[in-house]
């Protein structure tokens, strides 16, 4: 009849404004239950809930709940902040990856057995990048860190949970790749000091001889070290 058309049409609007109005301000068992009220008072109002009345409500409440509820986003100045994080642990990844070339250089001429010494100097180099690499990767975990405790907190607790952008999941994995990286390169280090030792090269005079030369630095990586560490200083 007019009258159902009419009602149903009433329920259906009411079903799919509320659900929107209000998906930021209640959590959604609540929202649910509050958007069936609303449309049985109107369709109370419009007229006596027949059979087929009620399977037309049920159709509403049914769009409704099958409309998704979207969460808060990040400010601009969290995602700022983010992408400075993961700028600073793709800077460690690329340092990780020059000790790891240090490394395979060094491993390679240790396998000729007779070029132990320029091992040793290519291992010392890769050590100490992988150091340089692994603090930068520690600031750039650390940041990351608070921006996605800050942006959890930031939600309202009886709202819909918050949603991250796609591009935080690349920082996540970037993370993850770096760790795993500076992970392999500790244990490689470690186990290509152990077979060095053992065929009589001093690591310490090594390890000294190239802090000297390196004391006077490469400008180029000095640069771009300072300014990253006068970045990280505003954090």
């Amino acid at each position: 009849s007019a009258t159902f058309a009419q009602a149903l049409a009433a329920a259906s609007k009411l079903a799919i404004f509320g659900q929107f109005e209000r998906s930021n301000s209640l959590p959604r068992g609540f929202a649910t239950m509050y958007t069936l009220f609303s449309v049985l008072l109107a369709v109370r109002q419009a007229t006596a809930l027949s059979p087929e009345l009620q399977a037309g409500v049920q159709g509403a409440m049914l769009l409704s709940a099958a409309l998704p509820e979207h969460g808060p986003t990040p400010t601009p100045e969290l995602k700022n902040k983010m992408a400075k994080a993961g700028s600073v642990v793709y800077t460690a990844y690329q340092l990780l990856q020059n000790a790891e070339g240090s490394v395979e250089e060094a491993q390679e001429k240790a396998r000729t057995g007779t070029r132990l010494q320029g091992a040793a100097s290519n291992l010392a180099t890769g050590e100490m990048t992988l150091r340089r690499a692994s603090a930068l990767l520690q600031d750039g975990k650390r940041m990351k860190n608070l921006v996605t405790s800050s942006f959890q907190n930031s939600a309202d607790p009886l709202g819909a949970p918050p949603e991250a952008p796609h591009s935080w999941d690349a920082t996540d994995a970037m993370v993850r790749r770096a760790s795993a990286k500076e992970h392999a390169l500790h244990e490689r280090i470690t186990d290509m000091k152990s077979s060095l030792r053992r065929a009589g090269v001093s690591l310490m005079s090594v390890a000294s001889e190239k802090t000297e030369k390196l004391s006077g630095g490469d400008p180029v990586m000095d640069k771009e070290e300072d300014a990253m560490v006068a970045f990280l200083s505003k954090y």
